[in-house]
């Protein structure tokens, strides 16, 4: 059979990243011959990656300079699917369609119109008309969720030509690692008494991780419950975050413990997750966190989270960019926790055996 590549910028760790690999995984377990091609040749979870996964870089920084060796790597190799990952690299992917006859999947993970909001007015319009002209040549289009794909029908692609197709998570303990209390953060956050909030993500804008540090600050003011509350993750933001915190005098309180192989221990040991972002294409550390039923408060960002809570059946929604409102539910998740048993059976629908299959079938699809 001839071998399936997911295309993507970099691996660097993220959501869109760790998916990628995950559906990887899942394909050369089942037999394939699998190739993980990238622009930039930045890989941090070369942990998680199955050794028998082909792992190539076009070592590239400017996506213009790689649409000639994307090229000439298609045509050098018996590839039968590409799965190109996130916009614009859809839309360079869209050339090798002039010299190979493979089929092509667009996976877009992003609701692009949020994500790209701030860009002026020429820049948002060439991206959509980019999107209505090139998304027509992949033979099937994947979003993460109803809102991505709303979004991406306002960008002129058809509603019939895309699938929603959940991410998926990786099979519990499958390389789960041991928390390491190797920093005095991790170390009073594991060992503390008090209830235990933990929040993850790369620290950047759109994670509005500052909507979380005031969150604590109002919740510690207003409600009786100790926290303790630990961020996993690093990014462009830190140094704002760590001032804010020093602010609202939260040194004890937030600590900021920086990028973890594996998330799910930390999870584990947690009360409570949240997530203060302004967006999300779906959230997978949602889905992590009910995997092992630990309960969630997001705010309402688009659908993603939405969608994976079942309208907030099954975790708590609270405002964008609302730190009062997020902080009162935290209070009321602290209070009510929803039934571990059914957050974790809600997670079996993101089971990597689940989401891979679907991903199978679409390939099959002639």
């Amino acid at each position: 059979m001839k071998s399936i590549c997911f295309f993507i910028y970099d691996l660097k760790t993220g959501g869109a990243e760790r998916v990628v690999i995950y559906l990887a995984n899942y394909f050369v377990e089942k037999n394939r011959e699998v190739i993980l091609l990238t622009v930039a040749d930045k890989n941090d979870l070369g942990h998680i990656i199955n050794p028998k996964i082909k792992v190539i870089s076009l070592n590239k920084t400017k996506l213009r300079n790689a649409i000639l060796p994307l090229i000439r790597f298609v045509n050098s190799k018996d590839i039968g699917c590409l799965i190109s990952n996130v916009w614009p690299l859809t839309i360079i992917s869209s050339f090798i369609l002039l010299f190979s006859k493979l089929k092509l999947v667009f996976v877009e993970h992003c609701n692009l119109s949020q994500e790209f909001k701030s860009k002026k007015y020429l820049f948002r319009s060439l991206q959509k008309i980019s999107i209505s002209i090139f998304y027509r040549f992949a033979h099937h289009i994947v979003t993460v969720s109803e809102g991505v794909k709303e979004d991406l029908i306002s960008k002129g692609v058809k509603r019939s030509k895309i699938e929603v197709i959940y991410n998926p998570l990786p099979s519990l303990g499958e390389g789960e690692s041991k928390i390491i209390e190797d920093s005095t953060d991790i170390a009073n956050w594991i060992n503390s008494k008090d209830k235990k909030i933990i929040s993850i993500g790369e620290l950047k804008k759109q994670k509005n991780f500052f909507n979380f540090v005031k969150a604590i600050s109002h919740f510690k003011k207003n409600y009786s419950y100790r926290l303790k509350a630990i961020i996993l993750g690093d990014g462009t933001e830190r140094a704002s975050i760590e001032s804010l915190i020093k602010k609202e005098g939260l040194e004890d309180t937030i600590y900021l413990a920086g990028w973890v192989k594996d998330p799910i221990p930390y999870l584990r040991k947690s009360d409570l997750f949240v997530l203060s972002s302004d967006y999300e294409g779906f959230g997978v550390v949602i889905a992590e966190a009910l995997s092992v039923g630990v309960n969630v408060v997001s705010t309402d960002c688009q659908s993603g989270p939405r969608e994976i809570l079942n309208n907030g059946e099954l975790g708590y929604l609270s405002k964008v960019d609302n730190p009062e409102n997020l902080a009162k539910s935290m209070n009321k998740a602290l209070d009510n926790p929803v039934n571990k048993d059914k957050l974790i059976s809600r997670s079996k629908d993101f089971s990597l055996e689940t989401i891979g299959k679907k991903y199978q079938e679409l390939i099959a699809v002639k």
